[in-house]
């Protein structure tokens, strides 16, 4: 997937083009994703998604809301989509001046060569969100491309939205929210030095160091898988405070089931969690904690059998 950070470093081709932010790679969005690239196959034009660098909230009315995903996190879920080309924009004041119509002649249509533009029913674009999708749908009639509205994806409390996932997430809705974000939690990040105790206890982890405004899901013990360097390996994974120990900072850690090597502090990680198994919980002592995780590991091993990561 070739990514562009600047319209200057997109060539100039014929696109079908998507925008937005796409916090979650929700349900919702994947809907429209995969329209995206069924224009594009069908018109023969080369599918591109356009996202910002930063949440544009943390530029019109900071701060920005805790991020489902992160940009880089985002990245590594539209190439798994199969979206050919991403367009990051840094989200700035000026760009948030620029009208609508300045938008779609000066960048979609003379710098991407627009020939479709996928969008929700719901959309807007430019300043004070002037662009509606019937503006939209004009200025598209008279610069040259094709306005296409993809319906948003109905649950059981509405369209589903990635400020709806969030509150599912710190409301402790992990199946909901789960659910919505196609069946699993992404965290991704660099490897990190953790304080040591998992290999005391004969259960050495990864440590990820999530970035500060990642929403990090309902403390407790999760499984799923962790990828790096093109392999993945079953997980048993801790979202957490460390209570017995006395944290006060929250970490995430996991513990590769039939692994025996190494990674180096830096390393990119990206753990998926698929199932929730508890919630986390102070136990007296070291040994009553070394069962649970005995037992956790167990249980993230059942669950996981017939869970393969796609």
């Amino acid at each position: 997937m070739k990514v562009y950070r600047g319209v200057e470093e997109a060539p100039p081709v014929p696109r079908a083009v998507t925008i937005g932010v796409f916090d979650g790679l929700h349900i919702g969005h994947r809907s429209l994703i995969a329209r995206l690239l069924e224009e594009g196959k069908k018109a023969q034009l080369i599918p591109l998604v356009v996202t910002f660098s930063v949440h544009p909230a943390a530029i019109l009315s900071p701060p920005s809301p805790p991020l489902v995903t992160t940009l880089e996190e985002k990245l590594i879920l539209l190439e798994a989509l199969g979206v050919p080309e991403v367009l990051v924009l840094d989200f700035t004041e000026e760009l948030s001046k620029t009208s609508y119509w300045d938008f779609c002649q000066d960048i979609l249509v003379a710098r991407l060569r627009t020939r479709v533009l996928v969008v929700g029913p719901d959309f807007a674009l430019g300043h004070q969100r002037a662009g509606t999708v019937q503006r939209l749908k004009e200025a598209g009639e008279a610069l040259g491309f094709q306005l296409v509205t993809v319906a948003p994806v109905i649950g059981s409390q509405g369209p589903v939205s990635s400020s709806l996932i969030r509150r599912w997430l710190q409301s402790g809705e992990w199946e909901k929210a789960f659910s919505s974000l196609g069946g699993f939690y992404l965290i991704g990040g660099p490897v990190t030095k953790g304080a040591g105790r998992g290999s005391q206890m004969g259960f050495p982890t990864v440590n990820i160091q999530s970035p500060q405004n990642k929403l990090l899901p309902p403390h407790g013990v999760y499984a799923g898988w962790l990828k790096s360097r093109q392999q993945s390996w079953q997980a048993a994974a801790y979202v957490g405070l460390q209570p017995t120990f006395g944290g006060h900072k929250p970490v995430v850690e996991a513990y590769l089931l039939g692994f025996f090597g190494n990674f180096a502090p830096g390393d990119t990680v990206t753990l998926f969690l698929t199932h929730f198994l508890r919630p986390d919980k102070k136990f007296e002592t070291v040994e009553e904690l070394i069962a649970q995780m005995t037992r956790d590991v167990e249980k993230a091993r059942e669950v996981l059998k017939d869970s393969p990561l796609e």
